[in-house]
This record gives structure tokens, C-alpha cells and sequence, in this order.
């Protein structure tokens, strides 16, 4: 795994100073700062990842906090430590039996959680548990895909409000180098490395300011990175290109709110493959408009194929891998949909997202 950007080397694992909504329904021998890793004994662990968004994450705590405190929401509190941290959390809390898992933090935090749902092997854990998402971080896009409401009280109340939804994850397995889970979109070009520029930048952010920072990083990757001769396989069809991007879909947004697949659904079964051809770079730039809108498969350097298995291969130079807006891993490697693998908490029918 490519090392994780500076903001996901969370800070120590204590407890956070969430206030007296949160200490009330926490459980009094949750203490992280305790040292060493302990069984979950609460029916709900909240994974939290204390530098997302810069640090606002962690200040945004207590809103949804007391929201979890108001539903009767009994729960250990987990801040992350560094990569890999959320992932190790969470596989020893299903092991001990814990039935609902809250991620809070942005793209990259849930899907080191995702992770924790699949052992080391890639087999399934705790089948009957659930997913819950309090969003916060760079881009920010699983929860417009999920419909995941953007306050973190409203999160919070869809975390309490029992209403599960399934929905498909997708499996990346690179040859001979491990493999990476995720409910929303991997795809291998000029995405990875874009994210690789995003998590070195120092502008990086959440919010507005965070889809701000992917489109300065989207605009300035398009100008420099070139075409790469690929074989894409979709359920037994090839495909050969000189691609700028190949995107595994489960979800329709990312990069911080480029809508690349506006077609996909998280629960069909099925990815939606976009294959983006190199193209020039008036062509490129004159394109961001109608990909912000969803409005970009009918043009010509664009193909859309769907499919349960596929396959990335670089004819050349290695493509990277961007998983949910983490770097991590290239070519070649296999994307599996897993369908109906997560069940993720959303908001009741009669929320206002």
C-alpha cells in the first residue's frame, strides 16, 4: 500500500473532548488512551479520524454525538492513529461480536472501515452488521452517491434511525501485491495521479475548498499526463486503448463532485466501466464541464461498458490506482463486484437530507 497523505497519520489515539452529550451514552471503559488494543464491548464502534478535514472533523464531533446520545446510542469511540489503523479497529470489533460500525471522516477514512469489514484473506466479516456514515473530509463524494445527508447531526440521525440499505462493494486484487475493498469507485490513469498531487498538496482541505483543490489538481495532471496503452476486459470482452482513465464505478461521483458515472447504481450488481481515450489537451480542459454534469458518455473519446469482473492491464508504464481518493497500488490488477456485500444505515423516509 502507497503510504497514506500526512492528514490520515491521525494524532494519538485518546478520547476527544466531545462534551457531555457524547460522554453520556459513551461507554466508561472506551477509553483509547488506555494503551493497546482492546475488544469493542459496546454494540457500536465510532472510527474517527481526528485530522480529516484539517482538524474540522474532530470539532464537528459533538453535533453528532448528541445525536447518537439523544437515539440511546451506546458506543466506544476509536480515533485512528495512522494508516491502516481504521481497518485494524474495526475487523477486532466485528470479531468481538459488535454489530454497527461508524466511520467519521471523509472518502479515504471510510474506506479504510470498508476495509475492516473483510479479514486479511478477503473473506467477509460479520455479515449482519451495519455500516454508518458521518461524513467529513477532502471530497466527500460516497454520501452523494448514498445520499447521505452533509451535517453531521442528520448523519448521525440516519445512524440511529435503523434504516439499512445494501449495497454492492468492489474488490481490487493487484497481481501479487495484495488486494483493496471499496464501495464507491476505483479507477487507474490520470485519477491516481491526481490524488497522489491532492495528498501532497498543502492546500488540501474539505468542503468547497476540497473539490476547489481536485479541480486545480485535475487542471494541472490534464496539461502533463499522457495517454497509456491499456487492455481493459470487461466480463470476457477487450478492449485496447490509449486510455487517459479507466473507472471502475459502484458509485457516480468522485474526485471531489466530477459526476463520472452518472449511470452506475450501488445496489445493481453490476460496475459501469468508463474508459476515457487520450485525447488533446483543448479536448480534455473543453470536456470538465459536461463530466462535472454528468453529460460526458456521448462524447467520442468516451466508452461505457458494464460489468460484474475486470480486468486493467498497462501495455506500457504501470497506471495508478486511485481507491476512493487514496493512492494506492497499480496495474494490473482485477476489480470483482461483491453484490449486496455492505449494509450501510441511511436516513429514514421522512429525514430532510
Amino acid at each position: 500500500m502507497v503510504p497514506a497523505p500526512p492528514s490520515r497519520r491521525a494524532d494519538v489515539q485518546q478520547r476527544a473532548d466531545a462534551g457531555p452529550a457524547d460522554g453520556a451514552r459513551r461507554r466508561p471503559d472506551a477509553d483509547p488512551a488506555a494503551g493497546g488494543r482492546r475488544s469493542v464491548t459496546a454494540s457500536t464502534l465510532v472510527v474517527l479520524n481526528p485530522a480529516s478535514a484539517g482538524g474540522r472533523t474532530l470539532k464537528r464531533w459533538p453535533e453528532a454525538a448528541a445525536e447518537l446520545a439523544a437515539g440511546g446510542v451506546e458506543y466506544e469511540l476509536r480515533l485512528t492513529t495512522g494508516p491502516g489503523d481504521a481497518t485494524e479497529q474495526v475487523r477486532d470489533a466485528l470479531a468481538a461480536g459488535c454489530r454497527r460500525i461508524v466511520a467519521v471522516g471523509g472518502d479515504g477514512t471510510l474506506n479504510e472501515v470498508v476495509n475492516g469489514f473483510f479479514d486479511a484473506d478477503g473473506e467477509a466479516l460479520g455479515d449482519s452488521a451495519t455500516l454508518g456514515l458521518i461524513p467529513s473530509g477532502t471530497g466527500g463524494d460516497f454520501r452523494k452517491c448514498a445520499g447521505v445527508p452533509a451535517s453531521a447531526a442528520a448523519a448521525a440521525r440516519a445512524v440511529v434511525s435503523g434504516s439499512v440499505r445494501r449495497i454492492d462493494a468492489g474488490r481490487v486484487d493487484y497481481d501479487g501485491a495484495g488486494r483493496r475493498f471499496f464501495i464507491n469507485i476505483a479507477d487507474c490513469g490520470i485519477g491516481g495521479e491526481v490524488v497522489a498531487r491532492v495528498n501532497r498538496s498543502t492546500r488540501k482541505r474539505g468542503g468547497a475548498g476540497g473539490s476547489a483543490v481536485f479541480l486545480w489538481e485535475s487542471l494541472r495532471t490534464l496539461l502533463s499526463f499522457g495517454g497509456r496503452d491499456a487492455r481493459i476486459e470487461v466480463d470476457g470482452a477487450v478492449v485496447e486503448r490509449t486510455v487517459r482513465s479507466v473507472v471502475v464505478a459502484n458509485g457516480r461521483f468522485f474526485g471531489g463532485g466530477m459526476h463520472i458515472a452518472p449511470e452506475a447504481s450501488l445496489d445493481d450488481g453490476l460496475f459501469d466501466v468508463v474508459i476515457v481515450a487520450a485525447s488533446g489537451r483543448v479536448a480534455a480542459l473543453s470536456g470538465l464541464p459536461a463530466l462535472y454534469r454528468g453529460r460526458h458518455l456521448s462524447r467520442r473519446e468516451v466508452e461505457l461498458r458494464k460489468g460484474r469482473v475486470v480486468r486493467v492491464e498497462s501495455l506500457g508504464e504501470p497506471l495508478l490506482f486511485d481507491v476512493e481518493g487514496e493512492q494506492v497500488g497499480q496495474t494490473p490488477a482485477t476489480l470483482t463486484c461483491l453484490p449486496g456485500a455492505i449494509a450501510l444505515c441511511m436516513p429514514a423516509a421522512d429525514e430532510v437530507r
